[in-house]
């Protein structure tokens, strides 16, 4: 039945419209951002980017429409779009990349795997009694750990079933479907050989790349997305704490206190750990111990980030943030983009105010050596000054 589906399904990729230059790259000075910009390129409502390869960013579109690209990739020095996917009418997730093939998955039920040099089509496969209408069902990236590309489904509606689906990245064969008791609370992370993920229930979870349950923390609050390095699994709580698992044994390793919940994932550096919190501050901490470092101001709730380039910190204050759960949309605004540095010092600090000509501010990223912002309607390389004092 399974690869009966998966041919099928193979059958129907030709008229996916797999094209070159599907979308325009604009000068920077086109636009009315309020910072420097190498680049803009016209593509709508993108997730944060990956890097399959040197010199290629490969963004996802939760555009509804199907004449907007599934996938498109952007050359990180021109923004000019060397190939795009146009698929099926329906949101995508963000994309997930084992730096040879790139995956993402459809609110229609169906997960893809392109090469990423050209965007050929591998495989695809079906996830049954996926809501259409629940918008978070894709919220979540794919999951890369071992051989096997796990998809996080989690819907925010009682229909639909939330679970973890392993596929072979190989062929897309389906290896295993484990069935959640709630929707998860943030975005999984892989540990290599597994996937670590919080769920609202308040407990953080691992699975195998073979599907088999590892172990289970009852934390007591929702969580943000999760982070995995060395070893040792990072995630903040609405506990208002940041937390320090070992991502073999699920055995705590340390609790720092905040004072206020977090909602993006922690970033892991140089020994230490960065904690953009709700409560208007930047953290860091010693990855080992705990001991907080420092903490700095910001504007509002970090939303995005923090991510980091060039060994500063790049983070988004504010914005349409959907969080799942009973806190629904979180209202906060204006957007600020900030810039620190690793001691906690701001180098730089741009606002979002008025009308801007690309839409609502998405999220801003580091990637690949470069920081890139996400609007509605485009998608901007912002120029290496901007990492400089203002």
């Amino acid at each position: 039945m399974v690869s009966y589906t998966r041919r099928d399904a193979l059958r129907s990729l030709p008229a996916l419209a797999v094209g070159l230059s599907g979308c325009s790259a604009l000068s920077g000075d086109e636009d009315d951002l309020p910072l420097p910009t190498a680049w803009v390129a016209d593509l709508r409502e993108t997730t944060v980017g990956v890097r399959p390869t040197e010199g290629r960013v490969v963004f996802a579109s939760r555009s509804p429409f199907s004449n907007d690209p599934m996938l498109s990739a952007v050359d990180a020095d021109t923004g000019e779009t060397t190939w795009s996917v146009s698929g099926p009418d329906e949101r995508c997730s963000p994309a997930a990349t084992d730096g040879r093939r790139v995956y993402v998955f459809s609110k229609t039920g169906t997960v893809f795997a392109f090469e990423h040099e050209g965007g050929a089509p591998v495989w695809e496969a079906s996830i049954p009694a996926v809501n259409r209408a629940d918008p978070g069902v894709v919220q979540f990236a794919p999951v890369v750990a071992g051989g096997t590309v796990v998809v996080p489904v989690s819907g925010t509606e009682d229909d639909v079933p939330d679970r973890l689906v392993g596929f072979a990245r190989s062929d897309g064969a389906e290896r295993f479907s484990v069935d959640l008791p709630a929707s998860l609370a943030g975005a999984p992370a892989s540990d290599g050989d597994g996937v670590v993920f919080a769920l609202l229930d308040g407990t953080l979870r691992r699975v195998g790349a073979d599907g088999t349950d590892a172990w289970r923390l009852d934390v007591g609050a929702a969580m943000s997305d999760v982070a995995v390095e060395d070893g040792t699994v990072y995630v903040g709580s609405a506990t208002e704490s940041v937390l320090a698992v070992d991502a073999a044994t699920g055995e705590r390793r340390w609790r720092a206190d905040l004072e206020n919940t977090v909602f993006t994932r922690p970033l892991v550096a140089n020994g230490r750990v960065f904690v953009g919190a709700a409560d208007y501050y930047l953290y860091a901490f010693d990855a080992d111990s705990g001991e907080r470092r420092w903490r700095t101001e910001t504007p509002n709730a970090v939303t995005s980030g923090p991510t980091t380039a060039d060994g500063k910190l790049v983070t988004l204050s504010g914005g349409d943030l959907r969080v799942r759960g009973s806190s629904g949309t979180v209202p906060f605004g204006p957007t600020v983009f900030s810039v620190h540095d690793t001691d906690g010092t701001r180098i730089t600090e741009r606002r979002f105010e008025g009308y801007q000509s690309g839409g609502q501010l998405g999220w801003a990223a580091a990637v690949g050596g470069g920081v890139y912002l996400g609007q509605e309607w485009q998608v901007a390389r912002l120029a290496p000054e901007v990492l400089d004092a203002a």
